[in-house]
């Protein structure tokens, strides 16, 4: 799994030949109880250049979240034990 941590996110990307997408999840000082409040808070924002993740930031994105993508709970649960081991 691809992903970055920063002060205040956890960043994941998910990267399938030409599409680059950047899952975004708070970092969260109790934790997620479950997968529903995790994507819940989660934004996906998609990048042209994988090469930005390195210095990705949603805080400086001018364009919306994207909506209606569907993750299984296999694609989900390692990314849930990741963000609430990088909890606040």
């Amino acid at each position: 799994m691809n992903y970055r941590v920063t002060d205040t996110h956890v960043y994941v990307l998910d990267s399938h030949d030409t599409i680059h997408d950047v899952l975004c999840f708070p970092r969260s000082k109790q934790g997620y109880i479950n997968l529903v409040e995790l994507v819940y808070d989660s934004e996906t924002h998609e990048i042209t250049n994988i090469d930005d993740f390195k210095v990705f930031d949603h805080s400086r994105v001018n364009v919306p979240s994207k909506g209606g993508f569907f993750y299984t709970e296999e694609f989900l649960n390692p990314i849930l034990k990741l963000v609430n081991e990088n909890k606040l």
